[in-house]
């Protein structure tokens, strides 16, 4: 099994410790408003302040969800706001959305590889669990 697999699944059994789902919650919404709300705006609609000057329309992501017939898709959501062992297409603004998985790994501080990996999927689970709240 792969590191990143492993990871992924022990950042994901974190969330069955009590009280451990608001506090994802709350640490994707801290990540959300720090990374992704220019773009997609403070409640996710796609309509941040940044939106207007991309050449095509930022997607709303609160209704991930809604668009595929009700299933949230966790696992691919975690790969592309990774982005780092994918295929970048280009973006709205002629470039792939931001490789967060790099900022998270270079805003890690540690000088351990495997913690850096640690944070950087933590950081990520984290927002996609805030993402997946506010699914209408």
């Amino acid at each position: 099994m792969k590191i990143r697999t492993v990871l992924t699944l022990a950042a994901a059994s974190a969330l069955a410790m009590p009280g451990a789902a608001a506090a994802q919650t709350t640490a994707g919404e801290i990540e959300y408003q720090q990374a992704c709300a220019a773009c997609h705006g403070a409640a996710a609609q796609g309509d941040g302040p940044v939106a207007e000057y991309m050449s095509v329309p930022v997607p709303d992501l609160t209704k991930i969800a809604e668009r595929r017939n009700g299933a949230f898709p966790y696992q691919e959501l975690m790969q592309m706001i990774d982005g780092r062992n994918a295929e970048r297409q280009p973006g709205p603004h002629g470039t792939a959305m931001p490789v967060w998985g790099d900022r998270f790994m270079l805003d890690s501080g540690s000088a351990n590889p495997v913690e850096n990996e640690i944070n950087t999927l933590g950081r990520i689970s984290s927002l996609v669990d805030y993402i997946y709240s506010l699914q209408k």
